[in-house]
């Protein structure tokens, strides 16, 4: 088998959050207070999604920090009728050569649902506008995996909402990840803040939760959205992934120091990496198999803070 790498430990990584919100729609902070918070973080990049109304302003962006173009759009009439809603993020796509673009501060009106062919609608019409789709917080939003196997053109499903999680309990969708995956559905995971508000420098907060690390060739809009959309990045509310490659039939992962490293596949078992004496991994590897759907990692920190690699797919290589 080929050698793969799908994240270079000597490669320029990029951390980002790709959902947050300000007084632009429901959030505590001025526009100006999240950005600046998030820059004095190290954040390399953000999105500021605000609801329905889009953000396209280079007015904060220099060399060593970029605010992605972007926004969430939700489709709620669902909820009393289904028990269910839909928050879809977009982030422009230079690559789609949309003649359609949303303006900086341009609104979108929320659709009237009428079943689920109204949220494909939206997210074709989104992609129209120029944007690369991603499902929000599907357990949150009470999405059915199965809806999310239906509905098509998106890239990614947010797996980690931390304020969803923090508030709510309901910040996963690790379920709908690996349905999707089992079901052939080729899709990358998400980690993200979606902060609101409340206190920005306590020991828990919902900022600086979650994030992702992106294995990019410089800092701006394309190249961030091509590493996306490739899956050359690693989401995270803790550890870090350092390297990531198929060698000599395995899959070997590189990471920061953590008490388990867990290989998840279907159809078949995973393997989970650890030391008897709870000391603390910083690699591991996995036979590959032709058969194999996906296989995706994970590794666990001693607090329970998990980084989630992107899935590999080797049934289309192996």
């Amino acid at each position: 088998m080929k050698f793969m790498s799908f994240l270079n430990r000597s490669k320029r990584k990029y951390k980002g959050n790709l959902h947050a919100h300000s007084t632009r729609s429901d959030g505590q902070y001025e526009p100006e207070t999240v950005i600046k918070a998030y820059r004095e973080k190290g954040y390399d990049f953000m999105c500021l999604s605000d609801h329905e109304i889009y953000w396209k302003s280079e007015a904060y962006d220099d060399e060593r920090f970029l605010m992605l173009s972007g926004y969430e759009m939700a489709c709620e009439m669902s909820w009393r009728e289904t028990g269910q809603q839909y928050h879809i993020h977009g982030l422009l796509d230079p690559s789609l050569g949309s003649t359609q673009e949303f303006e900086h501060n341009e609104e979108h009106p929320k659709p009237d649902y009428t079943g689920l062919d109204t949220i494909q609608e939206l997210i074709d019409e989104m992609r129209a506008k120029g944007n690369l789709v991603i499902m929000n917080h599907p357990t949150w939003s009470r999405n059915k995996p199965d809806d999310l196997l239906q509905l098509q053109h998106y890239f990614a499903v947010e797996i980690y909402n931390h304020q969803s999680e923090l508030d709510e309990a309901v910040g996963y969708g690790l379920r709908h990840w690996d349905y999707l995956l089992s079901n052939g559905r080729k899709v990358f995971g998400i980690a993200a803040d979606d902060a609101h508000g409340g206190p920005m420098d306590s020991a828990i907060s919902e900022f600086f939760g979650g994030w992702i690390s992106v294995e990019a060739d410089g800092l701006r809009q394309g190249e961030i959205i091509e590493a996306l959309k490739a899956g050359s990045y690693y989401s995270s509310n803790g550890p870090a992934i350092h390297d990531m490659r198929v060698e000599d039939g395995f899959l070997k992962i590189e990471c920061s120091p953590v008490k388990f490293i867990k290989f998840i596949t279907h159809p078949f078992n995973g393997r989970t990496v650890f030391n008897r004496d709870a000391s603390a991994v910083t690699e591991g590897a996995f036979l590959l198999d032709a058969g194999m759907r996906y296989v995706r990692v994970e590794c666990v920190d001693f607090e329970g803070n998990v980084a989630w690699s992107n899935p590999i797919f080797p049934d289309d290589w192996m």
